[in-house]
């Protein structure tokens, strides 16, 4: 009778299907493993993804609030030029108008000056000539006082 020792080849068998095992085992340990981390891998790009997709958007988003307010005030600034050269254009239109309402009551106060000039020259001629003609009428009186007076005395 033989005895079985652990070098025998049944024993051999039995710890190379022992290594066997558990190296498969930790071959799908490891491919377990594998999977595990590929899956969180994904997981963390997919996360990381959507965080840059996020982050764009939100730029975006605030480009386009960005644009809008810098339309809405280049609108402001368009509306109060205008509204300033409006402004200035009233101002002169008024200007302008109160210029000429000035010239036409200049030109009228000329007129009623040089009517009124003209009513002074004609009123000074016509009291000269009453003064001239009171004046020959005095003369005349007094020639002829004169003249009835050495008539008086002589006669």
């Amino acid at each position: 009778m033989t005895q079985a020792t652990d070098d025998s080849p049944r024993s051999a068998v039995s710890e190379e299907g022992g290594e066997l095992h558990r190296t498969q085992l930790e071959l799908r340990q490891l491919k377990d493993t594998l999977i595990a981390l590929r899956s969180r891998l994904e997981e963390l790009e997919a996360g990381r993804q959507r965080a840059v997709q996020e982050a764009v958007a939100a730029g975006q988003d605030e480009i386009r609030q960005l644009r809008a307010t810098a339309q809405a005030l280049r609108d402001d600034l368009q509306n109060l030029q205008a509204e300033k050269e409006r402004a200035v254009q009233a101002a002169v239109a008024a200007g302008h108008d109160e210029a000429r309402q000035l010239h036409d009551t200049i030109a009228a106060l000329r007129a009623q000056l040089e009517v009124a000039v003209a009513k002074s020259v004609a009123d000074l001629d016509q009291a000269r000539r009453a003064f001239e003609d009171e004046l020959r009428q005095l003369r005349d009186t007094i020639s002829v006082l004169r003249t009835q007076l050495e008539q008086q005395h002589h006669g």
